[in-house]
């Protein structure tokens, strides 16, 4: 009968000396969540109005009294500017909600009941209009969203549908803002707004998944329509933002839990082969849209069958080449995984991941592994996005298993990371 040695979970604490770096972090972490929201929910906006024919694309806020237009993308006729506020008697995006059960679509303004004898109707000029409500999730109506267009297209039941799903979308993103926006008050000035801040990342997380899902589902589904080489463009970049928020909201997660204080660090048997195979696998999509290469290499002498955190491990390893494929636009990205005996039945183990991506900057370097740093942002701005969380995250996995990471070389021809940590082989008795 063979028996294996048994392996243990050990629990990991991380201490922090001075109160105040949380609540530093704590806001920081905020912030980049307020504005990554506020970027994602205008481009994703910009991205559909592009799609759809009108001219004119708009998110309106209301209250009782008045409406405010927060966003609007014309075209080539101006026909609404943003912080333009009216009444609600002479307010198109507040018929949207006082007379619409649902979407409200009025194919011509000047002779349409509702908008023909309406003050603001010579002020907008003729045009054709759609418009759908924005309600948050307890039910309270946020505003709405409208287009319009001055050459009075007439709307398809795809221009309604997205319309509907992005409303979902943006009507969580803004809803969330606000929260975000309060908590940093609230944390700035020393109230106790959650006990645990993970619980507050969770949350959001959990909130902006759903709308978010529902719109990139929305965007596959608008891939089955006849659309044209252009309005297909854009239904891909709205699947790729929308790819990037989700991706960035997980990173987000991670920081929070390391930074909660307490994380579990697993040891159990698993096959490095197949894990390092298994992370490949999840990027053959973004590489064969790159035409990139992607392989591993392994240099080993034994049955590749360790004890460790497998899980973090690879969550290592997706994050190293997720940054090597974002920076790199032709070439290959390769995993050598090398393992050197350093006692009976331990080694260690390196992972080195090798791009041919666009190097980083010297002057830059001493920034890499820093909370919310953002390397190429400045000359790039909006083309590498992210939270700039993903490299610290990968030093303190590695740290928790006492192990480290850290950039080897550099230059124009491209970058190798190294991640190296001591593994136990298992053993049979």
């Amino acid at each position: 009968m063979r028996q294996f040695t048994c392996y243990t979970k050990k629990i990991i604490t991380l201490e922090r000396e001075d109160d105040e770096i949380l609540k530093t972090d704590f806001i920081d972490v905020l912030s980049i969540i307020s504005t990554r929201l506020y970027e994602s929910a205008a481009y994703v906006m910009e991205t559909a109005s592009r799609m759809m024919p009108a001219n004119t694309f708009c998110i309106a806020n209301l209250d009782s009294h008045s409406t405010k237009v927060l966003k609007v993308y014309n075209r080539s006729k101006v026909i609404l500017g943003e912080g333009l506020v009216v009444d609600n008697e002479e307010s198109y995006c507040a018929l949207v909600t006082e007379h619409a059960q649902g979407p409200l679509i009025i194919e011509n303004n000047l002779t349409h009941p509702l908008t023909k004898d309406m003050d603001a109707t010579p002020f907008v000029g003729g045009c054709s209009f759609l418009g759908v409500p924005i309600v948050k999730g307890d039910g309270e109506l946020f505003g709405s969203l409208c287009a319009f267009d001055h050459e009075f297209y007439q709307y398809q039941e795809k221009d309604v549908e997205l319309l509907l799903s992005l409303s979902a979308f943006f009507s969580t993103l803004l809803e969330l803002e606000a929260t975000v926006h309060q908590l940093k008050l609230a944390e700035q000035t020393a109230s106790k707004v959650l006990e645990e801040k993970s619980n507050l990342l969770a949350v959001l997380s959990h909130e902006i998944r759903t709308p978010m899902n529902g719109v990139i589902g929305m965007a596959g589904l608008l891939h089955s329509t006849d659309l044209t080489e252009e309005q297909a463009a854009y239904v891909e970049v709205i699947e790729k933002s929308g790819s990037s928020l989700l991706s960035m909201m997980d990173h987000i997660l991670d920081y929070s839990k390391i930074e909660a204080g307490k994380l579990e660090v697993e040891s159990s048997p698993f096959n490095i082969r197949e894990d390092v195979n298994h992370v490949l696998r999840l990027f053959d999509a973004e590489t064969a849209r790159k035409g990139l290469r992607l392989y591993a290499e392994f240099d080993m002498e034994f049955n590749s069958i360790l004890i460790g955190d497998s899980n973090k491990i690879r969550q290592i390893l997706v994050n190293l080449i997720g940054n090597s494929l974002k920076f790199t636009e032709e070439g290959e990205i390769g995993v050598s995984v090398r393992a050197m005996p350093t006692a009976a039945d331990e080694f260690e183990v390196s992972f080195e991941v090798k791009d041919t991506g666009i190097g980083i900057p010297e002057d830059r370097k001493d920034r890499l592994f820093r909370s919310f740093s953002q390397i190429h942002a400045a000359e790039s701005p909006g083309k590498y996005s992210g939270a700039g969380l993903g490299l610290s995250i990968c030093k303190q996995l590695a740290e928790l298993m006492d192990g480290e990471v850290w950039l080897e070389h550099s230059n124009e021809d491209g970058s190798l990371f190294v991640f190296k940590l001591q593994l136990k082989q298992l053993v049979s008795a």
